[in-house]
């Protein structure tokens, strides 16, 4: 009898806020993701530390040969300007969305390891929007996971994440939330970026 997963429960389009206390969980989390995927799917990595020795995996390397699973540097992204930008960030996973589709994958899973904002005054504001963009209607049931690292992180703030968004990852269990506590920041931000997307590329499910 084969042992559940926490991807047993894990639906198309949802977006998840992972709490990881080691790169082995972090890393175990793209395994069962892959493993979960269709063959068509494709898995987009955020993340500046891809070459730790724990992402060095035989099921990794193939699906990166294989193109399903690419990887792009977090920091960069979020923090282009030297200081958190939301809205280059979201046009950014709004672009690979966008793209993966474009090249024939059926459906697109995002993880971005929010670990580079770590320690800066940049962490509530990166925080608050992953709990906003898991609030959003992404194009193409796009699958989110937002990674957070908190094994040095204080409990406030791991404990403000449990209750800011409706998915959480910990310890091999997802948690579904039926109310969140969470500001509006952000609301007009996804709410423009992300419903003008969606009608411009005409995203339909195939």
């Amino acid at each position: 009898m084969r042992l559940r997963r926490w991807t047993d429960e894990l639906k198309r389009g949802d977006q998840v806020a992972n709490l990881y206390r080691s790169d082995i969980e972090q890393a175990k989390v793209l395994l069962d993701l892959l493993r979960w995927m269709g063959e068509s799917d494709q898995l987009v990595f955020l993340t500046d530390h891809w070459e730790r020795p724990v992402f060095r995996h035989a099921i990794l390397d193939a699906a990166l040969e294989e193109g399903r699973l690419i990887t792009l540097p977090s920091r960069q992204a979020m923090f282009a300007m030297g200081r958190f930008d939301p809205e280059a960030f979201l046009a950014l996973l709004l672009n690979e969305i966008s793209r993966s589709r474009e090249e024939g994958h059926r459906y697109t899973v995002l993880v971005w390891d929010a670990e580079w904002a770590a320690g800066t005054d940049a962490w509530d504001q990166v925080a608050e929007f992953g709990a906003r963009l898991a609030l959003a209607s992404l194009p193409g049931r796009t699958t989110v996971v937002a990674q957070y690292g908190i094994a040095a992180r204080s409990e406030r703030q791991a404990d403000r994440l449990r209750r800011s968004n409706q998915l959480v990852l910990e310890g091999g269990s997802l948690a579904r939330n039926f109310w969140v506590v969470s500001s509006s920041s952000y609301e007009g931000i996804m709410t423009a970026a992300v419903g003008t997307r969606s009608k411009g590329m005409g995203w339909t499910d195939r």
